[in-house]
């Protein structure tokens, strides 16, 4: 009798705490649906708000300790910096997109004749030397044959488009609550630390700590490099007089993030500036460009510190999973976010959270 009543007592508390489970499971769930649109832009703005977090230190103590005027401030000026060039990047590639239409259907573009050698390229090279023959002598005709692939492309090349002004909003969203976080430091710390320390017990702080210097450290050493990099080749892009100025940009910015040296871009439109500017112009901007393309190989070790070295596989495949399934925001979030979790599970692997936690610590106290 007594084990019956057991055995019922268990079965009773079995199908409570399943039906306890399922409820949280359905309200956990149903807030995941709910807040879903808004994961991405929260992450980017935490990786933001890590990255500005000394920048706004500094500002708070010139002013006194007033927090929230320091995070007003810093955010305003990482949205001025940010939005005016990219707004300017957007015209510029609209405009270009709609110059180059323009000009196909007057008549207005000439197409030189192809090298004899095109034919040799394998696999492609007979169609290829065909298709520019037949633009070389009758544009229009070429265009005209070939209407339904270019609409194809010009959709795609809109897509692309309407996608970056896209990722605009979405990191001018992303800035602002960064500037909400930056305000609250205090209280999103103490939050962090509480989840870290019910997730991983007395390592928690630990991890949160490394969490915050390898973001920090990824976000600068990183992404800092590649958006000056992408910004000084862009100057010498305009000042030389190179055509399609925010696309190369974008093309120098997106091979930094993914770790290809930018100098593989750099150096072929260097070499070509050499066939319409004076020698001393295109000598000044192949020293300029050499110069930019290899700054990273002695930035990143500077900023990120012997401790943080992480292996360039990392970062390439977190920049363009990354990119795959976020488009240009995933460059940036990609890379961190798996960079930052390589960088939990070999601290986790190694079974040293503190030592690691102290090694970047001491690295970051040397570059400041």
């Amino acid at each position: 009798m007594i084990q019956v009543n057991a055995d019922k007592q268990f079965i009773a508390r079995a199908v409570e705490a399943s039906i306890k489970i399922a409820a949280i499971f359905v309200m956990a769930s149903w807030c995941f649906d709910i807040l879903n649109p808004f994961v991405t832009p929260i992450v980017w703005a935490g990786i933001i708000a890590i990255a500005l977090k000394p920048v706004s230190d500094w500002v708070e103590n010139k002013l006194g300790g007033k927090r929230t005027w320091a995070a007003t401030i810093v955010t305003l000026l990482v949205l001025a910096i940010v939005i005016t060039p990219a707004i300017k990047a957007g015209d510029g590639m609209i405009e270009g997109v709609r110059d180059l239409s323009s000009r196909l259907e007057s008549g207005e573009i000439d197409v030189s004749p192809p090298n004899p050698k095109v034919k040799d390229w394998p696999l492609v090279g007979d169609q290829v030397h065909e298709v520019w023959t037949d633009a070389s002598e009758n544009l229009q005709g070429t265009a005209e044959a070939y209407k339904d692939e270019i609409a194809s492309a010009s959709k795609a090349i809109a897509s692309k488009v309407a996608g970056f002004g896209v990722s605009i909003l979405m990191f001018i969203f992303s800035t602002i609550i960064a500037g909400f976080f930056l305000a609250g430091a205090d209280g999103v710390e103490k939050f962090i630390h509480q989840l870290a320390r019910r997730l991983a017990g007395e390592a928690g702080n630990e991890f949160a700590k490394l969490s915050s210097v390898t973001v920090r450290n990824v976000t600068q050493g990183i992404l800092g490099v590649a958006l000056l990099q992408a910004t000084l080749a862009g100057i010498g892009f305009m000042v030389i007089g190179l055509p399609a100025v925010p696309v190369l940009a974008l093309l120098v910015l997106i091979m930094s993030i993914i770790q290809v040296n930018p100098i593989l871009l750099l150096l072929p439109l260097a070499i070509y500036v050499f066939s319409f500017a004076s020698p001393v112009a295109a000598v000044v901007y192949l020293v300029w460009s050499i110069v930019v393309g290899l700054m990273d190989n002695v930035l990143k070790p500077l900023i990120m510190g012997k401790g943080s070295t992480v292996p360039m596989m990392v970062v390439f495949l977190g920049a363009i999973g990354g990119f795959m399934t976020l488009g240009i925001v995933g460059l940036f979030v990609g890379a961190v976010v798996v960079v930052l979790g390589y960088e939990l599970f070999m601290a986790w692997l190694n079974n040293d959270f503190v030592e690691v936690v102290e090694e970047k610590a001491d690295a970051e106290a040397k570059q400041s």
